[in-house]
């Protein structure tokens, strides 16, 4: 059984992680020299296509924690910037997935670098060892199946 007092530290970090300026800081790391069609609101669409691949707006929204129809916004945003397309879903002929085009995953390559030089600076002086432990408590935490 996990100690109390770690669990509650825990919840704080987290709850001070998913805050939304310092969500927000980390976009403004990754948007350096993003392209046109790509800020805060759309960079979570993007991104969330580059992780979870093609996906119906409806989908992709819940997954990536906004409402429908600003994932279906956003995505007319991105899909003007050319990074992505819509087309017909295999499964399910009346659904349209939202899929990255081939700007688009150079877009999220590009905005994945800034984003990894920037983590880069933060850990730079952390002691040995502290941000690799880090990485694996987080995938021991989202890796769980949920009960």
């Amino acid at each position: 059984m996990a100690n109390t007092g770690l669990a509650r530290d825990l919840e704080q970090a987290l709850g001070q992680l998913l805050l939304r300026r310092n969500r927000s800081a980390l976009y403004d790391a990754a948007l350096e020299g993003a392209p046109p069609g790509v800020d805060r609101q759309t960079y979570p669409v993007l991104s969330g296509l580059a992780r979870l691949g093609p996906q119906s707006a409806a989908r992709l929204a819940d997954e990536i924690g906004i409402d429908r129809s600003g994932a279906s916004r956003y995505a007319d945003r991105l899909e003007s910037a050319g990074l992505l397309k819509r087309g017909p879903d295999p499964t399910d002929g009346r659904a349209t997935l939202l899929a990255l085009t081939p700007k688009g995953r150079t877009a999220v390559a590009g905005l994945r670098t800034a984003l990894t030089r920037h983590l880069a600076g933060l850990i730079a002086d952390w002691p040995d060892g502290q941000a690799q432990a880090l990485i694996d408590g987080i995938r021991l935490l989202v890796d769980k199946p949920s009960d």
